[in-house]
């Protein structure tokens, strides 16, 4: 969580918010829950938010490598970042009025950008993403668990590109701060190796302090 996040902004990868105490009692929650995962790397996004939670995991597993890339930063939602979302001005109605609009629009064409100076679309954060992902199982070839610190949307774009071969797919897929996805890789399998869903959007940890923290695998 960051304070963007309270203050119901938009949060895209073109301005470099930090963590709150929230967030960072989160990423040390998130930390404790993988702690029993024999993580090699822990990846992350080159914004501080990211980089900040990726550090919390990897101080819990001090021989996993700590690898970046800037390929796995949130989307960029253009002339509509740090405008408010959530709540009942007039404004705050007018900019989520625009975004669900331009939500829509992506849906229907993944090559449609959120307007402004920076704004991407689907198809290119689906192609920045799936570029990282591959340099990093690529550079890091004997590594067999491997933890990507990312985004929501930037999560849920690559996810659905991923899983169901559709990066437009994305929306129903919910992403909580600090979820846990786990997704299988097999080289072997198809052209280009295939992806399996195993769990996604876990929550327990933030949600309910009775989870095993550490002791999941």
């Amino acid at each position: 969580q960051t304070d963007w996040n309270l203050e119901g902004r938009v949060q895209g990868g073109g301005h470099d918010t930090q963590l709150n105490a929230r967030g960072r009692d989160q990423a040390g929650l998130v930390a404790e829950e993988l702690a029993a995962v024999p993580l090699d790397l822990v990846a992350s996004s080159h914004l501080a938010r990211a980089g900040q939670t990726a550090a919390a995991v990897a101080a819990l597993r001090p021989a996993a490598r700590r690898w970046e890339s800037a390929g796995f930063g949130e989307m960029r939602f253009g002339e509509l970042e740090g405008r408010r979302i959530h709540g009942t001005s007039a404004e705050v109605e007018e900019a989520r009025g625009r975004f669900e609009a331009i939500r829509e629009a992506m849906a229907g064409d993944p090559s449609v950008p959120y307007p402004g100076d920076g704004g991407e679309s689907t198809l290119q954060v689906e192609e920045r993403a799936r570029t990282a992902l591959a340099d990093m199982v690529r550079d890091h070839p004997d590594a067999r668990h491997l933890a990507v610190v990312g985004h929501g949307r930037m999560n849920k774009v690559l996810l659905s590109s991923l899983l169901y071969d559709d990066a437009s797919r994305f929306s129903p897929i919910r992403q909580g701060n600090t979820c846990i996805n786990v997704v299988d890789f097999d080289p072997d399998e198809g052209r280009f190796g295939t992806w399996t869903e195993v769990l996604l959007n876990y929550v327990a940890h933030t949600e309910d302090r009775g989870a095993a923290s550490g002791g999941r695998s």
